[in-house]
């Protein structure tokens, strides 16, 4: 019994110590930084012209802080969901999708704008990023003084811990807030017929859905990524859109316009082509690629939108502790 009790031990011991080289090896490798990001919108007049071609769609794998949150809100007290968390929807986005696809429900109208966990956050090693509560952010001031300008309004808010890799080994956060535009128009910027708006409930199938032109899925305000990595000097890459509805001129030929007979006759035209104003949801993007500091407040100017990020140093963190087994614990001290 004795010697069976200290072979228990000593395989706990080499699990113990595995584990502890194991998270110093990965600790020399990993360089974790604490990220807040503050966007906002500006209403200001632009002589930009934007254009009217659809987003193009994005494959990449990304982080998603926000849609655990929000669907787990919508759908874990009426479905009892097992959950998914920003991993989850990283490594496993098909099985979060169908959960939530299973769900007869309606989708969220819109995305607050402070997106943190409920409690204070740590990160661990193997844990991958992790969202921080809203008391560990530092942009009150700063969100303060932006909200007082004439014609902005707050978009997002969100501060996470997250490792700094090589940008070809780099992970992006998907990012998305606002007002969801499918009821009234397509993901390529199209208006919805009336007549085809006939299901009561969207799809919530949030991780395709920016990328897709069915009209049951999301249409965000504003969505896309920002990578950060780490290339000698840390970069921040942003693929953003922000949706304004609006209107554009089409040129369209008369056999095209018979098949709607009020635009012909508020038209009033014979040629073979005519131009017809329809309604269209813009997409303006925000694609930049910039070198910073760490520490340093930046600001990455628009002309209709802005953000302000920071990237912090933070202590590195540590692997989570793992307790030791059971009948390993409760071992009388006369048999160590």
């Amino acid at each position: 019994m004795l010697r069976l009790s200290k072979n228990k031990l000593s395989a706990a011991l080499a699990v113990s110590l595995l584990s502890s080289l194991s998270a110093s090896t990965v600790a020399a490798a990993e360089r974790w930084f604490e990220v807040e990001v503050y966007i906002f919108e500006r209403d200001t007049p632009t002589t930009e012209q934007w254009p009217t071609t659809a987003a193009t769609k994005q494959n990449r794998k990304a982080v998603d802080f926000i849609t655990p949150m929000i669907s787990t809100d919508l759908t874990a007290l009426n479905m009892g969901l097992n959950g998914c968390t920003s991993t989850d929807w990283a490594t496993d986005s098909v099985n979060c999708n169908e959960q939530l696809s299973s769900a007869n429900h309606k989708a969220m109208a819109d995305v607050p704008m402070q997106i943190s966990a409920s409690t204070p956050a740590v990160a661990h090693l193997g844990d991958g990023a992790v969202l921080l509560a809203q008391s560990q952010s530092q942009f009150k001031d700063i969100m303060a003084t932006i909200s007082r300008e004439k014609g902005t309004s707050s978009l997002l808010h969100m501060t996470w811990q997250q490792s700094m890799l090589p940008r070809n080994r780099a992970v992006p956060v998907k990012l998305f807030s606002g007002h969801d535009y499918s009821e009234e128009f397509e993901f390529n910027g199209q208006p919805i017929e009336a007549s085809s708006t006939t299901s009561e409930f969207g799809n919530f199938d949030f991780m395709g859905s920016q990328f897709a032109t069915d009209s049951n899925k999301p249409v965000w305000k504003f969505d896309g990524t920002i990578n950060i990595y780490l290339q000698h000097y840390l970069f921040i890459e942003t693929d953003f859109r922000l949706r304004e509805a609006g209107s554009k001129t089409v040129l369209l030929a008369n056999n095209e316009l018979r098949a709607n007979p009020n635009t012909l006759a508020n038209t009033g035209e014979s040629s073979e082509s005519q131009a017809v104003t329809t309604p269209y949801l813009y997409s303006i993007p925000m694609t930049q690629n910039r070198r910073v500091r760490s520490d340093e407040v930046h600001y990455f100017d628009h002309p209709k939108m802005g953000m302000i990020i920071q990237i912090r140093k933070m202590e590195q963190p540590t692997a989570k502790v793992v307790e030791p087994t059971k009948d390993v614990a409760e071992l009388p001290a006369t048999t160590l």
